[in-house]
């Protein structure tokens, strides 16, 4: 149903009446009348897919949970829901790589790929859930059951469509709200420990009982954790913002003196923060309001030394010897434990949550015309499609040898044949060029003349892409410029090939930057996202994205102040 993104109107709340209602529905399609919604609030909207149109229902953070068509009587738990509350829809399992490779690519799941035994509420007609026999219990996929499973024993050489697909993890519906959820680790089945405690095997099953049992209250904990940072007190922020600044004081070996309040604040205090959610934990969220009243009252109390009127202060000078800041216990504000604040500190804070492994790409080369007759000369799969460079170059030495073509008085030397010939001088006009080359100098206009190059992005051992994407990796551009008025502004373009989020980006350089910002598009062909920050933040931009695991050499930075400044020294 959303194998492209629907479009969606604004979300507006549900009323209390009508979210019992449809809670009630909820209930009595599933047959589970222990479900509840996650939050006390529901959200609806409408949306138009591509073959139908319907209504969207959401929690209080805007995740979709239920849907249903317009015409249409059945009620749809997402996958969101059904990670919520296991056991919510019957499931059919099926294979890892159908899961990956079919129906994350919107197909329907065949008779012939689900396994077997069937739930017995496996009905024509009744909603269920797709899983990997490998998870069970996570739903990866929602549909309607369109067979009388429980009645097959064996699904060989069987045809016909088992469910047909309606919701998927990486559908349109996911992307239009910006859900990007991780599916849930499954924990021990306690169903089977209960069982084998029962048969009388106390001894094994003693084993998964110390596995589950921590891992569940561990669950538990993070999820009492997370309730806490979505609603912090006045002086909870008051307090997280205080250790900053003790921390700051005593830790950050980046502090120099003087400094602008702005840049305490953003480089300093904020990086130095517990890992909490800065949307949650910042100035404007304390009873202070102010940058200027934050440090006025530490100021008061003895800590710092400034300088100013009004909001335009300066702190040249801070005391050490206070007791608060004598007897502070340093804490970790980044997965290394480090304390040197600044660049370090940031990489946690700035981050998203669980922190973010350096990205790397690698590139892969697609033959075009004579390097596929080369292909076929080698070792090399034909089959294969995409090759590294190392493979390549590994088969060009094979090639080399095999075909006798070094020359027998230097061997970094190669007679190039009539088929090497053509693929190194393919772009070349001149054909008196010599045969005898350097081996050193074969590979590169081997690979510019005669294949087309492809990249992946892998985060950790994770593709970024479903497929490598044609062309080379394109680099994140940074403008700081002066816009009419001598107002500078930094701009941030083609970020969105790394899953970067413009809203997300937006609100994060907003927080580091101490400034507003704004989401528009280039003016370049084809248009990309855009998000403006006022002020000249270049470095501070590139920290930050170093701290999503972007490498500074994926990264162009234009600064065209410095470049008017040398032109009028001139």
């Amino acid at each position: 149903m959303f194998k492209k993104d629907p479009h969606v109107k604004a979300l507006s709340n549900l009323k209390n009446s009508e979210a019992k209602k449809l809670l009630a529905t909820c209930r009595a399609q599933t047959g589970n009348q222990e479900y509840s919604f996650p939050t006390s609030v529901i959200k609806q909207t409408n949306f138009q897919a591509q073959s139908s149109i319907g209504t969207v229902y959401t929690d209080a953070d805007n995740k979709p949970i239920w849907f249903k068509e317009k015409h249409g009587d059945l009620l749809y738990p997402t996958v969101f829901a059904c990670w919520s509350h296991p056991g919510l829809l019957p499931v059919v399992l099926t294979h890892g790589f159908v899961v990956e490779e079919r129906l994350f690519n919107g197909a329907n799941l065949m008779l012939a790929g689900t396994v077997l035994p069937f739930d017995p509420r496996l009905k024509p007609g009744r909603v269920c859930g797709i899983a990997s026999k490998n998870a069970p219990d996570v739903v990866m996929a929602v549909g309607v059951v369109q067979l009388d499973l429980p009645s097959y024993d064996s699904v060989l050489g069987k045809t016909g469509v088992a469910v047909q697909l309606v919701h998927y993890l990486p559908d349109g519906l996911s992307k239009v709200f910006k859900v990007n959820a991780e599916p849930p680790v499954p924990l021990e089945d306690s169903d089977e420990y209960e069982e084998g405690e029962e048969e009388g095997t106390a001894e094994s099953a003693q084993q998964p009982s110390s596995q589950a049992v921590p891992s569940q209250e561990k669950a538990v904990d993070i999820e009492d954790i997370a309730e806490v940072l979505d609603d912090f007190r006045l002086e909870d922020v008051d307090q997280f913002l205080t250790r900053a600044l003790y921390y700051t004081l005593t830790q950050d070996t980046k502090l120099e003196l003087p400094i602008s309040a702005s840049n305490f604040i953003s480089n300093h205090i904020n990086h130095n923060l517990p890992s909490v959610d800065h949307e949650k934990v910042n100035v404007k969220k304390s009873s202070w309001k102010k940058t200027a009243k934050f440090l006025k009252h530490f100021e008061k109390e003895g800590f710092l030394k400034l300088k100013g009127k009004g909001d335009d202060l300066t702190i040249v000078g801070i005391n050490k010897q206070k007791p608060e800041l004598q007897n502070f216990q340093p804490y970790e504000i980044n997965s290394s434990g480090g304390s040197s604040g600044g660049k370090s500190s940031s990489n946690k804070s700035d981050s998203k949550k669980d922190g973010s492994p350096q990205l790397r790409c690698e590139t892969l080369y697609k033959p075009i015309n004579l390097a596929k007759e080369f292909i076929q000369l080698t070792d090399l799969s034909p089959q294969d499609i995409l090759y590294t460079a190392q493979e390549l170059k590994n088969a060009l030495n094979d090639y080399i040898a095999s075909n006798n073509l070094a020359d027998q008085k230097n061997k970094k030397m190669v007679i190039l044949d009539d088929l090497l010939y053509h693929l190194v001088n393919k772009k070349q006009k001149d054909t008196t060029a010599p045969r005898l080359v350097s081996r050193a100098t074969i590979i590169e206009p081997l690979l510019a003349n005669n294949f087309t190059p492809h990249f992946q992005i892998y985060k950790g051992d994770v593709p970024l892409f479903k497929n490598p994407s044609r062309g080379n990796l394109p680099n994140i551009e940074i403008v700081t410029e002066m816009k009419i008025g001598r107002k500078v502004v930094t701009r941030v373009s083609r970020f969105e090939i790394f899953h970067i989020d413009e809203d997300e980006l937006a609100a994060t350089l907003r927080r580091v930057c101490s400034g507003s910002t704004t989401i528009g598009e280039t003016m370049t062909s084809p248009k990309y996202k855009e998000v403006t920050v006022q002020g000249p933040h270049g470095p501070l931009i590139i920290d930050h994205l170093n701290s999503l695991g972007i490498p500074t050499k994926w990264i162009k930075f234009d600064n065209k102040l410095k470049k008017k400044k040398k032109a009028g020294g001139k």
